[in-house]
């Protein structure tokens, strides 16, 4: 019963506390998976309103920094995560490894990339021939390194679909 009473006033703070996990997102310029990071927010006000201690001060202030802290947690190991495990298909795409012998494949492979416009065909030949970074890469074009990682996942989903 003292549970249910417990949760039931978590219900109450998680209520008046969701226009400020709102707030947090934008701030962390969140543009995807949305809900993931709400749920982290959401643990993170469960675990700061455990550890709240009234001596302490308000709780508002003590709420948003665990819930940001969080966030930004999250995200540096979803960035992580992103560094550290390239896709299959960076192996598959490969196109200095083509050999003579596999020349067919290589002409399949041409006429697959000239169907591409030449900017996006620029960028996948900047990227796995030339051998360019990501961080390279974002002066090349002005733009993002996460922007950069979302316009080659829609070249080379293309390509899927042109195969």
């Amino acid at each position: 019963m003292r549970l249910d009473k417990k949760m039931c006033q978590f219900e109450m703070i998680l209520e008046q506390f969701e226009p400020m996990i709102t707030v947090a997102i934008r701030k962390c310029r969140i543009y995807k998976n949305h809900e993931h990071y709400r749920q982290t927010a959401r643990i993170a006000l469960w675990k700061a309103w455990q550890k709240y201690d009234d001596l302490q001060g308000d709780f508002a202030p003590y709420a948003y920094t665990c819930i940001h802290g969080s966030i930004l947690d999250e995200l540096k190991k979803e960035s992580r995560y992103e560094d550290r495990y390239q896709p299959q298909e960076d192996v598959l795409l490969s196109l200095s490894t083509i050999s003579a012998g596999q020349s067919e494949t290589a002409c399949l492979l041409k006429e697959l990339l000239n169907t591409l416009p030449k900017q996006e065909r620029q960028l996948l030949v900047d990227y796995y021939i030339t051998g360019y970074s990501y961080e390279e890469l974002t002066t090349k074009y002005h733009t993002t390194i996460a922007a950069l990682k979302k316009r080659r996942m829609r070249i080379l989903e293309k390509l899927r679909k042109n195969l």
